[in-house]
């Protein structure tokens, strides 16, 4: 499809300059004053989306948390243990032993909030039409600030490819797919394909095969936002270690688009209609993708909230969009 610029995206510096300064000192003396003093991260559950869009989409509905005839799953199982906090990923398969490509499925949340049992219904309809779907948990809040949840899906990915035997997965055919903040971790993911960016990437490679970002912003260098991150404090700037005058390298590095290359991987960006949040960069990571020769498209769905991934009516269409696009690449078919 083709893709048209959006924006402008402040000039950042090189990855190795911004790694270094992100993980030797990225200044974090202003971040409590940045965000404020919370009582706890927002709830961000089915249970709140859905009260959240009963006015203004009444058409919205929930999606069965039934389990589909002739999908195994295995759920609960632990893959890593940064700081000694316990991460988990659920696996859901036909079940059969047909070796198949597997497909991370990454929450949204704001990187505070939800948990992977929200996209068990997608992971469940996944696997339906072929594949390994695995719901992953990762780090949140501060534990979780930039780059830790990223490295705790390359954690995820090559535990994949170390169980691939055990679980009938093609080792070299894995995708990620991630809603809202999901969305914008799995395209980090999938943008920093052969790039050290920390702790835990000395273990190998861990690069995906194709990369589906449903409404997560791929760049915070966007003057809106970093207005809005010094005007107004937020629990979400955990993510970027404070405001943007507390943590600039932090900002850039967390940036998705400031990490393509030739190797990064092909993506799909999935967006909805609402201006609200800012998601800013998309068209523009699409283009530079594209420019390097690695297939980006962008489907627009229209009348929608920013959580419809989640919900009927628009929850069948997202995976069809998901599938069509994962299997090009996993697949080997248009």
């Amino acid at each position: 499809m083709k893709t048209h610029p959006h924006g402008k995206t402040q000039g950042a510096p090189g990855r190795a300059w911004f790694a270094a300064v992100l993980l030797a000192a990225v200044p974090l003396a202003g971040l409590s004053a940045a965000v404020g003093a919370p009582a706890g991260p927002p709830a961000f559950t089915i249970d709140t989306v859905m009260a959240a869009l009963k006015d203004t989409y009444p058409q919205a509905r929930r999606v069965s948390e039934a389990l589909p005839p002739g999908v195994e799953t295995h759920e609960g199982i632990a893959y890593s243990r940064p700081g000694g906090i316990a991460l988990a990923l659920d696996i859901y398969r036909p079940a059969d032993r047909r070796v198949l490509p597997a497909v991370l499925v990454v929450h949204g949340g704001g990187w505070i909030a939800g948990d992977r049992t929200m996209e068990r219904p997608f992971a469940r309809s996944l696997a339906t039409r072929g594949y390994v779907a695995v719901p992953v948990s990762y780090r949140l809040g501060r534990p979780g600030r930039y780059p830790a949840p990223v490295l705790d899906l390359r954690a995820a990915v090559r535990w994949l490819r170390a169980h691939a035997g055990e679980y009938a997965i093609a080792p070299d055919r894995i995708a990620a797919v991630g809603g809202s903040a999901g969305g914008t971790l799995v395209a980090s993911l999938g943008a920093s394909n052969g790039e050290w960016i920390g702790p835990g990437d000395e273990a190998g490679p861990a690069d995906v095969q194709a990369i589906v970002d449903i409404d997560g912003t791929v760049t915070f260098l966007d003057n809106r936002l970093i207005r809005k991150s010094e005007m107004s404090p937020s629990p979400y700037l955990e993510y970027m270690h404070g405001a943007y005058g507390d943590a600039p390298a932090a900002w850039v590095a967390a940036s998705p688009i400031t990490h393509v290359t030739r190797r990064s991987a092909p993506t799909l960006f999935i967006m909805s209609s609402t201006s609200q949040p800012i998601l800013a960069g998309r068209e523009e990571m699409a283009e530079r993708l594209s420019i390097l020769g690695i297939d980006a498209a962008i489907v627009r769905i229209p009348g929608t909230p920013h959580t419809f991934w989640l919900v009927h009516p628009w929850f069948e269409r997202v995976v069809e969009e998901t599938d069509r696009f994962l299997a090009a690449h996993l697949r080997g078919r248009p």
